[in-house]
This record gives structure tokens, C-alpha cells and sequence, in this order.
């Protein structure tokens, strides 16, 4: 199933390029240009209507999930989640002003506070879940047994911060030193992990140097 660089660039240029997609520049966010037009173009692919965001940051990522939601036309619930206060506020304020502008005349979304004390507003089944929590240990475990369980057999996950690639048989960490990223790699080790890798940019030289380590899998 894993996706060749020139494959996902096909995607690129069929819903990317062809719905310019702008790339939010007014405010600082943690999706880089590479990853935000490969998230648009999945999701324009995969037409997912139940979304988690899990870790809004600023809301850049929450801006290029719910163009895309849009773009689809079709029915389609998103649910974010940023337990830090004034990122939540930002979030809020740039999909805000997103409305303002007239890209968009509505959208439906909800957002809220620490998803660990907010599991009921999960929906019990998610055809797309997007993970960037801060990436301690005990936030890792918590995503792996009780937001990856709810991911749809066949949806689309993004694992951000995925700054990993396969070197003679073993995932190695390349891109930092998040303890929760080195528990994920254990469960993918082991074979414990749920998912099916669909395409990392961590994998491709001419994009590490410009990405942030955004991976994309699929629910098996």
C-alpha cells in the first residue's frame, strides 16, 4: 500500500495544485508547505467525515484538515483538541479569521481543552485521526490505547514528529529525542502497532531538510 514519492505527488497536483491550496502565512504553525499539501491532498483522497485533530498548536494543521473537509462536499465532523490555553485561543482566532476572509462562507468543527479528560467527545469510530500531541511517554500510551483503537479499519492516521526511517531492519530515530515517539517505535518493533505505512517524508532525502517529519498510515 505505501505510496512512492511520485505517486504522491500525482496526488499534489490533482487536488493541491488544482484547488490552490494557499498555504496559511499570516501566523507560525508547525505544518511546513510539504506536509500541508500532502494532508490536503489525502484527505481530498480518502473523503474522510469523522476527524480528530489530537494537538491544534496554533491551528495550522486544523486550517488545511478543514479546507479539505470543505473541498469534499460532503458531511464531515472535526473535532480538535489543544490542552494549552492560548494555543487553543490561537487556533480558534485564525480559523476565525479564515471565515472572515471568505475562503470558506461555513464550517463545522468543535474544539476543546486536554483530550485526556475529553474522551467522551471522541467519537467512537474516526475515519482520520491527526497526532501531534507534546510527545511524553504517557500521552503516547494513552493515543495508542485510546485514540489508534478508534481509527476505522482502512482510515488515515497522522503521526507528526515522525522523524524515523528503516535502516537495516530497524526504525531508527533520526530528528530528535521525544520519548513517545521512541514508545511508538517499540509498538511497530513488536508488531503491536495497528498501521500500515502509507508515506513519510522522513524516507526522502530532498524533504527532510524541509519538513516537519509528518508520516501517514493506514488503519489495518
Amino acid at each position: 500500500m505505501e505510496y512512492t514519492k511520485d505517486q504522491i505527488q500525482e496526488f499534489v497536483n490533482k487536488y493541491a495544485v488544482n484547488d490552490n491550496l494557499t498555504f496559511p502565512t499570516h501566523f507560525g504553525h508547525r505544518l511546513d508547505v510539504i506536509s500541508s499539501k500532502i494532508l490536503y491532498s489525502l484527505l481530498r483522497e480518502f473523503k474522510p467525515k469523522t476527524c480528530l485533530e489530537f494537538g491544534t498548536s496554533w491551528g495550522g494543521s486544523a486550517l488545511v484538515i478543514l479546507k479539505a473537509l470543505v473541498c469534499n462536499e460532503l458531511p464531515y465532523k472535526y473535532i480538535g483538541f489543544e490542552k494549552e490555553d492560548n494555543l487553543r485561543i490561537d487556533t480558534l482566532r485564525n480559523i476565525t479569521h479564515w471565515l472572515t476572509t471568505g475562503v470558506a462562507n461555513s464550517i463545522h468543527f468543535e474544539l476543546w481543552g486536554d483530550i485526556t479528560r475529553n474522551l467522551h467527545k471522541v467519537p467512537q469510530k474516526l475515519d482520520f485521526a491527526f497526532i501531534d500531541p507534546d510527545w511524553e511517554e504517557d500521552i503516547a500510551i494513552w493515543a495508542y490505547e485510546n485514540i489508534i483503537p478508534r481509527v476505522k479499519k482502512g482510515g488515515l492516521v497522522q503521526i507528526h514528529d515522525w522523524s524515523v526511517r528503516e535502516k537495516e531492519g530497524r526504525l531508527v530515530y533520526e530528528g530528535g529525542g521525544y520519548k513517545g515517539i521512541f514508545y511508538f517505535i517499540d509498538r511497530f518493533e513488536r508488531g503491536e502497532m495497528p498501521l500500515e505505512k502509507l508515506f513519510s517524508v522522513w524516507d526522502w532525502e530532498e524533504y527532510r531538510n524541509s519538513s516537519i517529519a509528518s508520516s501517514f498510515w493506514i488503519k489495518k
